[in-house]
């Protein structure tokens, strides 16, 4: 668990996540968006509410790690698992951001769970 090699990687796949919104390319990020959370929030759910974000708290500008867990499960499932704690910049202020994210063996990482939470997107 936590293991460096596995961090270095979220890290990776954070910094592709965040320069698609800096970029407002919100097809690009649904395209990260793995079948698990696109049944729950639908095809475009992650990119509608990033564009809600951003209308509300301004332009992304940078992230910074509070917390991260990650977990490489082996076995019948061989599958790992990054979750991030973010304190989220936006030209309004800071959003704290939940992502979680898996990699299955030999495929491709994706998003799996995206949570928002800032006074600044209720006002």
């Amino acid at each position: 668990m936590n293991r460096e090699e596995d961090n270095n990687n979220g890290k990776i796949f954070l910094n592709k996540f965040y320069a698609n919104i800096a970029d407002k390319n919100y097809e690009a990020v649904d395209g990260l968006v793995g079948d698990s959370l696109k049944q729950l929030a639908g095809a475009n759910g992650v990119s509608k509410m990033l564009k809600l974000i951003n209308n509300k708290v301004g332009n992304y500008k940078s992230y910074a790690i509070d917390d991260h867990y990650t977990q490489c499960i082996t076995g019948s499932k061989n599958e790992i698992s990054y979750n991030y704690k973010l304190k989220v910049t936006y030209d309004k202020g800071i959003v704290d951001e939940i992502i979680g994210f898996k990699k299955p063996n030999g495929g491709e990482v994706k998003l799996n769970s995206y949570h928002a939470n800032s006074d600044l997107l209720i006002q």
